[in-house]
């Protein structure tokens, strides 16, 4: 019992040396998962087309199974196109679609779940600060625009700054839990069982270089597709063939983020996983 304890701290004080640099995980997430593109071009493509009639379906007026089929498709494409990109980076793994479809979707609980919570606690601050501030007296009744003339007013103040205060918070929370999930995608595929929070452990104590990292592979690259977007849905026509063109593009304006996240996430789960961290 006490090896088996001994062994046990042994292998927790391995997990906590590692080392890992920010600006590696960075540069190989690029390098790797910019290689992913071509074989997996397919896949992406599948993506792209079912990306494109879900945006369509999405102004099918009365219409609401055919938005639901089609976000379904959306999902499952893109599933498989990650389940793709991983396998070209670790090599092949037998099935891992639907372990990745449950990982997926309980990830996307959680963070519905947190995010409800947070966001619900962001849209009843305002009226509370606007109220101790004593400035405006906004009944349930308010007209939108005096609510939005008001807040807009208060955040050069005290109140203001607090309200920013704790949306950083909340965001700084919603991003801490996502580094902490990383892994999670690639230890699904690499091991063949959903891997969620199980892989939380694994990242204990590296968030702030896996942070940095990802402000290269998944930050910079979002932030560049969603401005690019935008720009995209002020070209395009408003119709059928126009949001097609509009939801595949957007997927496709969206791939460096998804091929440099998946790199990056790899390069950290070689580093990370417990065999690679236990001592040897």
């Amino acid at each position: 019992m006490a090896f088996a304890l001994g062994g046990r701290r042994d292998y927790l004080a391995g997990v906590m040396t590692v080392r890992i640099s920010a600006l590696n995980l960075a540069k190989e997430g690029w390098r790797q998962g910019l290689g992913a593109l071509g074989p997996n071009l397919r896949w992406l493509g599948l993506f792209a087309v079912t990306g494109g009639f879900y945006s369509a379906a999405l102004h099918l007026n009365g219409n609401l199974a055919a938005p639901l089929a089609m976000v379904i498709a959306t999902f499952l494409a893109g599933v498989q196109f990650s389940r793709g990109v991983y396998r070209s980076l670790i090599g092949p793994r037998p099935g891992g679609f639907l372990q990745l479809a449950h990982a997926n979707l309980a990830v996307y609980l959680a963070f519905v779940f947190i995010g409800f919570f947070i966001g619900f606690f962001l849209l009843i601050l305002p009226g509370i600060l606007i109220e101790a501030q004593g400035t405006y007296e906004l009944g349930k009744d308010a007209a939108p625009e005096l609510v939005q003339k008001a807040f807009l007013e208060m955040l050069p103040t005290p109140f203001g700054v607090f309200y920013m205060v704790v949306a950083l918070a909340g965001a700084g929370v919603i991003s801490w839990f996502a580094l902490r999930l990383t892994l999670m995608g690639i230890a699904t595929i690499d091991r063949g069982s959903a891997h969620v929070f199980r892989t939380f452990a694994w990242t204990r104590g590296h968030a702030l270089k896996l942070g940095a990292a990802a402000l290269a592979t998944h930050a910079a690259p979002f932030a560049a597709a969603v401005a690019a977007n935008m720009v995209l849905r002020a070209a395009v026509p408003d119709t059928a063939i126009g949001h097609v063109i509009e939801g595949a593009a957007g997927i496709l304006l969206f791939a460096p983020f998804l091929l440099a996240g998946h790199g990056m996430a790899v390069a950290a789960y070689r580093r990370l996983r417990p065999e690679a961290a236990a001592p040897q």
